[in-house]
């Protein structure tokens, strides 16, 4: 009994120790760090770590409930809307052991409407100058007031009148901030017309930064068909509104909007106009798809870090992201969650003069404190030093940052670049091919190239024309040969079959009406030649997609490359195409036989079996600047096939022209329909494949 207890003991004890473990790995990291790149999102090491989280829960002050708005002041103090409670709480900065004491809270005695002018009622906004006057978006109240740095109330806005605006306006500021001008900027609750800019006093002066209608394909479409009298009653589509807004120090306003599609968030200058993120894509596709979640995100706040690096955060799943002032995306990490370090509804971020973020975390009350780590901090001195034109300064500090991460993207972009700018093209390009960024890449190869020629130019041309003065002199050699002796006789060897295969598809080249004639009434053709040929050009359908050059890859690995998928879209067209057209052309009295069409739709694949590799081994002495060439030859060659295509079902089929053009058509036409049918059964299918092990696991779970 006695070992009994002691086992059964000893087993918890291990098992505490294996969870606390557990759970204090979790801590360290609970959540996903990676930036975005091209193709997928990359794991990174930690750029931030958790310093603390304020909360006040235990205190006799009560903690926050539903906060709306933190801001930082200059002296690192920590302003925050505490909504739900109507006050504003006033932090003490956090030092660097994570410690926080309470400063101030503002409230009213009172309320408003009974006369208490410092009352408030669910305040949603705030800002404070640089002496410490805190202006309030008092939402419930709806106007602007001011307090004095102690907390004094100090003066009262009114709602700002002006022609400019609607008849039917509301005023409900749920954000207000400032530049360094003084004038106010107000975000209006859904308001479509764009942010409120008022005087220093509170004066309307015009709506900035308004925003764009963006309609659907559907609504494109009814604007251009029907006039504005049929288009009454229907739905209006109002431009989308803002719901955060920031003055950053160099006079440039950043606004989060209500929109889930770009623009989602805008930087927007003093003429009213996007830099920089104009209508760029936010929206973090790997989040919603690991979730399994159809939600869009919902960036609900920005701030601006003192490297000038854009941060904003996601209230649907908790990330932040941190750009830099260029767009690139240095940053994302975090979740949501109620663990340590892990975010509950976010509402608002803030960064203070050290680079800690602040998240305000609506949900649970709290504020989520992180700051950098080592392997942030060198980024944000590379990506400094670098923005600065300090080039030979930043290179070692962004190889500290390859020593810590050797694929973070953006270090080997900004190294390769210092390269080019040493004109040292061979190394810049060896970077670029690691960051897999094809549009660099392009332009080292394009100075190594011309470099190339440049040194080896007398070569080169001596080659060509020896080569163009030999083949003209063997042609001559042969033809005055021919006609002393006559044609040589013909020898038969091991080769001779291939000659004669290579010499049909030539044929079908040159005389593509006769080739096609000669498989339907003179029995030509063979199922060998249409083995064989869909066998190479299924082997030069896959070969082709690997030997297509780097750049013209658009930078992505040959691992992502799926030959079983470059298998069947060699072979499974063909097959489709002739199914359908048989089966057309039996209905419109077509004469061909099926042999006739299967084997008339394998020669008919002639131009791509023989110049789709060669133009694929071409893109590796292209650079992006002939691309239109590339597309140009890419469209001819598929231009060329589908004439033959056309010829084939004119010449098997005995049709005339018109009709061979209306076949043609019916026959796309079912080739369509059937590829829809296949996607329509293959959804079902795996609808139903889902289902079975859904019931299976179910089954198991009573089991």
């Amino acid at each position: 009994m006695r070992k009994r207890l002691i086992r059964t003991l000893t087993f918890i004890l291990l098992t505490a120790l294996l969870m606390t473990s557990a759970l204090t790995t979790l801590a360290k990291e609970p959540y996903a760090s990676y930036y975005i790149g091209e193709n997928a999102n990359y794991k990174i090491p930690a750029p931030y770590e958790v310093v603390t989280v304020i909360d006040f829960k235990t205190t006799e002050e009560g903690r926050l409930s539903s906060p709306e708005d933190i801001f930082i002041g200059n002296d690192d103090k920590i302003y925050v809307a505490d909504t739900k409670n109507n006050r504003v709480v006033i932090i003490n900065p956090v030092n660097e052991d994570g410690v926080y004491t309470l400063n101030n809270i503002i409230r009213g005695e009172g309320t408003f409407n009974g006369g208490d002018m410092s009352a408030l009622n669910n305040p949603k906004g705030l800002y404070v100058d640089a002496d410490g006057t805190i202006l309030v978006a008092d939402t419930g109240n709806n106007r602007l007031v001011e307090y004095t740095k102690y907390g004094f109330f100090k003066y009262s806005y009114a709602a700002p009148s002006s022609a400019l605006l609607a008849s039917d306006f509301n005023y409900m500021p749920l954000k207000v901030t400032k530049d360094t001008r003084g004038y106010i900027y107000v975000a209006n609750s859904s308001d479509s017309s764009g942010i409120l800019m008022l005087d220093s006093d509170g004066t309307f002066r015009q709506y900035f930064g308004a925003n764009k209608v963006t309609l659907s394909v559907w609504e494109s479409i009814a604007r251009l068909l029907w006039d504005r009298e049929d288009r009454l009653g229907t739905v209006v589509t109002l431009p989308y509104s803002f719901n955060n807004i920031y003055a950053s120090d160099d006079g440039y306003i950043y606004a989060t909007t209500t929109t889930t599609t770009p623009p989602q968030v805008r930087k927007i200058n003093a003429g009213g106009s996007d830099v920089v993120y104009n209508n760029y894509n936010f929206a973090d596709k790997a989040v919603t798809s690991s979730f399994g979640s159809t939600s869009a995100q919902n960036f609900c706040d920005v701030a601006v870090d003192p490297y000038n690096n854009m941060l904003i955060v996601d209230q649907q799943y908790g990330r932040i992201y941190e750009y830099d002032e260029n767009g690139t995306n240095l940053f994302g990490f975090s979740t949501t969650g109620n663990g340590y370090g892990q975010l509950s509804l976010p509402a608002g971020l803030e960064v203070d003069s050290l680079g800690r973020i602040y998240v305000l975390n609506k949900g649970s009350g709290t504020i989520t404190v992180f700051k950098t780590t080592e392997f942030a901090d060198l980024i944000h001195k590379a990506n400094d030093l670098y923005s600065k034109g300090k080039y030979q300064e930043a290179f070692p500090v962004w190889q500290q940052v390859l020593d810590c991460d050797s694929y973070y993207n953006l270090a080997l972009k900004n190294m390769g670049t210092i390269h080019m700018r040493e004109e040292e093209y061979k190394e810049a390009i060896e970077y670029f091919y690691s960051a897999e960024d094809a549009t660099l890449a392009s332009t080292a190869f394009k100075e190594i190239r011309a470099d190339f020629l440049r040194d080896n130019f007398a070569v080169i041309a001596t080659v060509l024309v020896t080569v163009v003065v030999l083949w003209i002199v063997l042609i001559n050699i042969k033809q005055a040969r021919r006609r002393k002796y006559g044609p040589p006789p013909e020898k038969h060897t091991i080769f001779t079959p291939v000659k004669d295969f290579f010499g049909r598809l030539k044929n079908v080249l040159a005389h593509p009406i006769d080739t096609f004639e000669g498989v339907r009434y003179e029995n030509k053709g063979s199922y060998s030649d249409m083995v064989i040929i869909m066998v190479l050009w299924t082997v030069v359908n896959v070969a082709s997609a690997y030997c297509v050059g780097f750049i013209y890859r658009g930078g992505r690995p040959l691992e992502f490359i799926n030959p079983w998928r470059l298998i069947l879209s060699a072979v499974l067209p063909w097959l489709v195409v002739c199914i359908v057209n048989y089966g057309v052309t039996t209905i419109m009295y077509g004469e061909g036989r099926l042999r006739d069409v299967f084997i008339g739709g394998a020669y008919c694949h002639t131009p791509l079996l023989l110049f789709t590799l060669p133009l694929s081994l071409l893109t590796r002495v292209l650079t992006y600047d002939e691309i239109s060439l590339y597309n140009l030859i890419h469209i001819l060659i598929y231009v060329w096939t589908g004439f033959l295509v056309f010829l084939c079902i004119k010449s098997v089929h005995g049709f005339h022209p018109v009709k061979a053009v209306a076949v043609s058509l019916i026959t796309i036409v079912g080739v369509a329909l059937v590829a829809l049918l296949f996607m329509v059964v293959t959804g079902l299918a795996s609808q139903l494949v889902e289902f079975v092990v859904q019931f299976a696991k179910e089954l198991s779970y009573l089991v």
